[in-house]
């Protein structure tokens, strides 16, 4: 295709993100979308804090998280009448604050107890008021007092964010970034769902209840005749995966396992494999060659390639492929090879390959576990 693996996978990346900018780990904007400015009040002298928030629309939106008058921080309320050299903080849009700025009074540097603590937090959607509704539907409805202080960064789902168009729809296990104080984001987060806490313990019982579900899944036979057909372990394992991975991205606070961890056991599982497969079959390898010369060797060599490349073929000039990411991902599962697929997640640098991977390994490992013992059988 003369193509990278790693170019195409960013370019599906992109067209996936739909021009949403995800940012690496070390990176940051130079201009954040949510800032935080101090400003000493001036032009909004005996304005109310209610007033000042409405001067900017919803899209702009700002909130005076903290006042201080006289030196001393007083407590905030709506109706809040600001005088003249009153110090306060304005969070929210860039674009909200600078405008807003310009009609309260002189930005300041800093001022001393005005630090605020935000917080960013992730929660799953699961309440009714936004399920199955857009984003414009539910920016039109939901009330001023929960909007209050609370901004949205940003939307996921399985994992991948979503762009906030205004005909965007919402489905219940969507994961909510929201940006503002504690209390705030508490407030919100009773009317949305819960929040994901980032932990680095992993959730045993949920993984452990997945491998015992597998396993006796993998223990089912059904006979067709005097044939039986079973998934056994590894097929049991891969559907129970699917299953609970399946429940687990509509219930987001459950089943945690830390991308260190989940790496470690993919990268030793991996090795693993090869080097089990290596010591069960190289003493007999080896044996075969010696006895049988190196034409087993060689048919060996044909009958593991010549499926490959004629899939190859198949995939490119019949399905079409044309993404070499999706592609190498695809080959991969196809032919239930777990150690190229570790280097095909390497080459890409991100999960675009990861998808094709699933489907076509699970096909290939249901299929070849059903469809084995009848060939044997038949032939």
């Amino acid at each position: 295709m003369g193509r990278t693996i790693r170019d195409d996978a960013i370019k599906a990346e992109a067209e996936l993100l739909a021009g949403i900018r995800v940012l690496g780990q070390g990176e940051s904007e130079a201009a954040p979308d949510l800032v935080g400015r101090i400003y000493k009040v001036e032009q909004a002298s005996g304005k109310t804090v209610a007033q000042i928030e409405a001067m900017t629309s919803v899209e702009d939106a700002i909130t005076i998280e903290r006042v201080k008058r006289a030196g001393k921080i007083i407590g905030l309320a709506p109706n809040l009448h600001l005088e003249r050299d009153d110090i306060v903080l304005v969070a929210g849009r860039r674009s909200g604050v600078v405008a807003s700025g310009n009609k309260i009074g002189t930005e300041l540097q800093s001022s001393e107890g005005m630090d605020v603590v935000v917080q960013i937090r992730d929660v799953t959607i699961t309440s009714p008021d936004y399920i199955g509704k857009t984003v414009a539907a539910i920016k039109e409805n939901i009330s001023s007092e929960l909007r209050h202080g609370v901004y949205v960064i940003g939307v996921k789902r399985a994992d991948k964010p979503l762009p906030l168009q205004p005909d965007t729809v919402i489905s219940a296990g969507d994961v909510v970034s929201l940006y503002g104080t504690d209390q705030d984001l508490q407030r919100a987060a009773k009317s949305i769902g819960p929040v994901i806490v980032p932990s680095d313990k992993t959730d045993f019982v949920f993984h452990g209840l997945g491998i015992a579900f597998g396993l006796l899944i993998g223990l089912a036979v059904v006979r067709i005749g005097s044939i039986p057909l079973t998934l056994g372990s590894g097929g049991g394992a891969l559907l129970s995966g699917l299953l609970f991975g399946w429940y687990r991205s509509r219930n987001m606070t459950i089943g945690n396992m830390p991308t260190g961890a989940s790496t470690l056991l993919r990268d030793l599982g991996l090795a693993g494999f090869v080097a089990v497969v290596g010591l069960q079959s190289g003493l007999q390898a080896v044996q075969t060659i010696i006895s049988s010369g190196l034409t087993i060797f060689l048919i060996g060599v044909v009958v593991t390639i010549l499926p490959l490349i004629i899939t190859m073929f198949f995939g490119r000039y019949v399905l079409k492929y044309d993404n070499v990411a999706i592609f190498a991902g695809a080959l991969s599962g196809s032919r239930s090879a777990n150690p190229a697929f570790g280097e095909v997640l390497d080459k890409a640098g991100n999960s675009i390959p990861t998808t094709p991977f699933a489907i076509t390994y699970a096909l290939a490992n249901v299929f070849l576990t059903l469809l084995g013992p009848l060939v044997v059988a038949f032939s």
